[in-house]
């Protein structure tokens, strides 16, 4: 092999690590994103918000699954229909969908599609159909944890069909390597009413790691719920302070 041929197969090798490492199939700059609602936030992704038409990881027990229907509110817009898929496992562990709860995370239970499959492989197929439909802005898809290779093919189908999938999964870390864009650990975080005195009630908030994310780094925020705005919103004090490697540490 001449020196010429060489360099074009060297340079096509390095385009291909590029593409895996800023997501499958497309470049981190030429993702259609939806803000989270807090600039400082947004600024920790490297797209500038959350990508549309991608798969994306939370982990978490029942408080992440409050931040992923405000996610998938942001994500589907005014208009946009959810469609919600839970096994029966989930289900009974963790309870059915509530309309009125999911209503103050800005998710319309008018926009609302809610499945229930009988094992995690059939979440994943609701998922990955769901994901190829042009009707359907968000999937979130509860009970089902996707290999590697699953992962892979969920991301292609979002990226051909345009929807956004959410992968909402119990516990702390991640069970093992993904095609995700992003992979999110969600705990609750004591309200600033609680602070105050134990007996308030204040908005949702969010202890957040951002543990991976394609084409960008690591972040730990603690997290507000706006719902009159329907935004989220970094907890003051923390807006204007970096990120430190034992934050991170510590989400983990």
């Amino acid at each position: 092999m001449t020196a010429q041929p060489r360099r074009a197969a060297l340079d096509a090798v390095k385009a291909r690590i590029r593409a895996l490492e800023t997501g499958v199939g497309g470049r981190v700059e030429n993702r259609a994103t939806v803000g989270l609602g807090d600039k400082a936030l947004d600024r920790g992704l490297p797209w500038g918000g959350l990508p549309r038409a991608a798969l994306h990881e939370i982990r978490g027990d029942a408080a992440a699954a409050g931040f992923t229907a405000a996610l998938a509110a942001r994500l589907a817009g005014s208009d946009g229909t959810v469609l919600w898929c839970q096994s029966r496992a989930e289900a009974h562990e963790a309870g059915r969908l509530h309309g009125p709860g999911l209503g103050a995370f800005g998710l319309d239970s008018r926009r609302l599609v809610v499945v229930t499959a009988g094992r995690g492989a059939e979440v994943l197929w609701v998922l990955e159909e769901g994901l190829r439909s042009a009707g359907i802005a968000v999937v979130v898809a509860e009970g089902g944890a996707p290999d590697l290779t699953a992962s892979r093919r969920l991301q292609l189908a979002a990226e051909a069909g345009g929807a956004t999938g959410l992968v909402l999964t119990p516990g702390e870390a991640p069970a093992g390597p993904s095609a995700a864009l992003t992979r999110w650990r969600v705990a609750p975080a004591p309200s600033a009413a609680v602070a105050l005195s134990p007996g308030l009630m204040g908005p949702a908030r969010w202890d957040v790691a951002l543990w991976r994310c394609r084409g960008g780094g690591p972040g730990h925020w603690i997290v507000d719920w706006d719902a009159t705005a329907l935004r989220f919103r970094l907890v003051a004090g923390l807006a204007d302070r970096p990120v430190s490697p034992g934050d991170v540490r510590r989400s983990a």
